[in-house]
């Protein structure tokens, strides 16, 4: 089975265009008001214009409040949420929307636990963390720590890029791998074309 790719921090059209062209499966849209990857709603929504339905959108919170998740999913084509915080399984199931549910990992980490407590997510994504970026560090987790034999869809994050995702995909086995930081220019969050691509070639080479 190929690994689905997702594009994550998307902030400009440019970008998302080139995340269809290389032949990314989706992109992420963060609406984390620490991030540097923030978009704002009218942003979003001309993104998920300029790329119609060529790759899934996903919105990406942190600890949202039930209003800012509903504002979104009125305003942008959303197809699935993605929350990175400590959001209950009741609230991410709330909005009748397909969601993701991300956790960090670290040493001594239950993912028979947090799969049980998560189970009607779509996927779950295993990410590392460094405080209030909740993601798009630009650092890996143990890869060592990754759950085998597990039934449902896991998506890989954290620290990878053009450099490393082939022995990542190697490891573990992914559903998907997910990138930020390893596809964007020096500082981001606009991403770099030519990492993109090289991104996109060595899933190919090894997962695709």
């Amino acid at each position: 089975m190929s690994v689905v790719v997702k594009f994550c921090g998307i902030t400009t059209v440019e970008d998302a265009i080139h995340s269809v062209d290389f032949g990314c499966n989706a992109i992420g849209l963060n609406f984390y008001e620490h991030s540097r990857r923030l978009v704002s709603l009218k942003t979003a929504e001309a993104i998920v214009r300029s790329i119609g339905n060529s790759v899934k959108t996903v919105a990406v919170f942190v600890d949202p409040e039930v209003e800012e998740v509903m504002r979104v999913v009125k305003e942008v084509r959303v197809d699935y949420l993605q929350f990175h915080g400590d959001e209950s399984a009741a609230f991410c199931e709330q909005f009748q929307v397909p969601f993701v549910k991300a956790i960090s990992v670290t040493e001594g980490f239950d993912f028979d636990e947090f799969s049980d407590k998560y189970r009607r997510a779509r996927a779950l994504m295993l990410d590392s963390s460094a405080g209030v970026d909740r993601g798009g560090t630009g650092t890996t987790f143990d890869w060592a720590l990754w759950p085998k034999g597990a039934k449902q869809r896991i998506i890989l994050a954290g620290g990878l890029d053009e450099t490393n995702v082939a022995q990542a995909i190697q490891q573990t086995n992914p559903w998907a791998v997910d990138v930020a930081s390893g596809i964007e220019k020096d500082g981001g969050p606009a991403k770099d074309a030519q990492k993109m691509e090289a991104f996109m070639n060595e899933v190919l080479r090894v997962g695709g």
